[in-house]
């Protein structure tokens, strides 16, 4: 696999085949990218492997919550509040993209929602998994983690696989700690949804632009 096709192949998969994925292959993607740097060696990340279960008492718990107006305290804002205008222009045009390649209205509330709802399906992947960073680690510690999350992405394109980081889940961590039992050392801060690509549905068929070079880098 050349790393700058994998880099360019990279997308959010929101739609999977129904085909199983060994967890041999999910080891070895691990393995793989384990070799993340961080600072003076920390690996301040965690991984947690969902089986069917738990995916599913995860879901219906969540499900739950959102059908009966019930919210946590997240762990961080995924979206910054405020927002100044350049981020919130990228963040309109995503969502653009994304419900117009679902034939889904602005003002289709309920279709909104439901699709929102499909993260905590894990987009019907069959592998989720939980990525959460050591408490003790300041903000370097986070870009520790991302360096190791995109190994993850990267490195699952060579077994033809595909991924969608899902920060929603961090809208509940207290219910998935229940359930997970992930340490209290610890902070959620995504899920990952890894599968077979379904390439026939229309979310797949859609990418987001980049900006140019010229508007996020200067030369001195």
């Amino acid at each position: 696999m050349d790393i700058i096709d994998a880099i360019h192949k990279r997308q959010s998969i929101r739609s999977f085949k129904d085909r199983e994925v060994s967890q041999e292959t999910v080891r070895e993607i691990l393995n793989i990218s384990k070799y993340a740097p961080s600072g003076g060696n920390t690996q301040p990340w965690k991984v947690y492997v969902l089986n069917q279960n738990i995916m599913k008492e995860l879901e219906s718990a969540i499900l739950n919550n959102l059908d009966n107006g019930i919210s946590e305290k997240p762990n961080f804002s995924i979206y910054p509040q405020p927002m100044s205008d350049h981020l919130k222009n990228r963040v309109k045009e995503c969502g653009k993209l994304m419900y117009g390649a679902l034939e889904i209205k602005k003002d289709d509330i309920e279709g909104r929602l439901n699709q929102l709802k499909q993260n905590f399906s894990f987009f019907g992947a069959p592998v989720g998994m939980l990525i959460t960073v050591e408490k003790e680690v300041d903000l370097n510690g986070w870009g520790h983690v991302g360096h190791f999350i995109q190994n993850l992405c990267l490195s699952s394109i060579k077994f033809g696989l595909g991924t969608c980081l899902q920060e929603s889940w961090s809208m509940y961590p207290e219910t998935v700690q229940k359930i997970t039992n992930y340490n209290k050392s610890e902070i959620l801060w995504c899920g990952v949804a890894l599968g077979y690509p379904n390439n026939d549905h229309p979310i797949n068929n859609y990418r987001t632009p980049r900006e140019d070079i010229e508007t996020f880098a200067k030369f001195l």
